[in-house]
């Protein structure tokens, strides 16, 4: 029978490695003060977190935080056509740095979908101009949170589902926003990604 003295201190080591790896994932990301919890559930199905950062603002040349965005899904999306092809759920977490009014809440949304959304189709506007006008005022914490299920887009402002959206043509779309040609932010982007 052979002998292997190392056996024992090489399994011993590979479960503290494991068992380090398992308590390390399971941390919650800090992000400008904001936790981003390493994984939620959405329609009983547990998403993990694929890749968050931070959305700044520069305005004459002094860079300002706006949100934290946090996107989670069921399995590691690496790149934008990875995105668009998964059948989901996913789950988007935008959680404001500062205090938003009204007025500035449609406003950024607006001008966001008006510069880098690259999907459109019939009817377009009209879904737009609805997942616009679900938003309210934020205070600083507060937080927009976009799931897909399925083929519906629900829309929770501060915690509270303001209303769905349907059709996967609203979700290109809004996927396009963050994974298109022309994202929000190309580092916002790389971020989501994971990269």
């Amino acid at each position: 029978m052979k002998h292997y003295p190392f056996l024992p201190s090489r399994l011993f080591i590979l479960s503290l490695f494991i068992l380090t790896f398992t308590i390390s994932s399971s941390y919650a990301l800090q992000i400008q003060g904001v936790t981003v919890p390493s994984n939620v559930q959405v329609a009983g199905q547990p998403l993990q977190l694929n890749g968050a950062g931070l959305r700044t603002f520069s305005l004459v040349m002094v860079p300002i935080k706006i949100y934290v965005a946090a996107f989670y899904a069921p399995e590691p999306l690496r790149s934008a056509s990875a995105v668009t092809a998964s059948p989901g759920p996913i789950q988007f977490d935008f959680t404001f740095l500062r205090i938003v009014g009204q007025s500035d809440v449609t406003r950024a949304w607006s001008s966001q979908f008006a510069q880098s959304v690259s999907y459109t189709y019939p009817g377009y506007e009209r879904d737009r101009d609805a997942f616009i006008g679900m938003f309210g005022p934020l205070k600083n914490g507060g937080m927009e949170r976009v799931q897909f299920v399925g083929t519906n887009t629900l829309v929770y402002d501060s915690g509270t589902l303001k209303g769905t959206i349907a059709g996967r043509e609203f979700q290109k779309s809004f996927l396009s926003l963050w994974f298109g040609s022309k994202p929000v932010a190309a580092d916002l982007k790389s971020a989501l990604l994971g990269n």
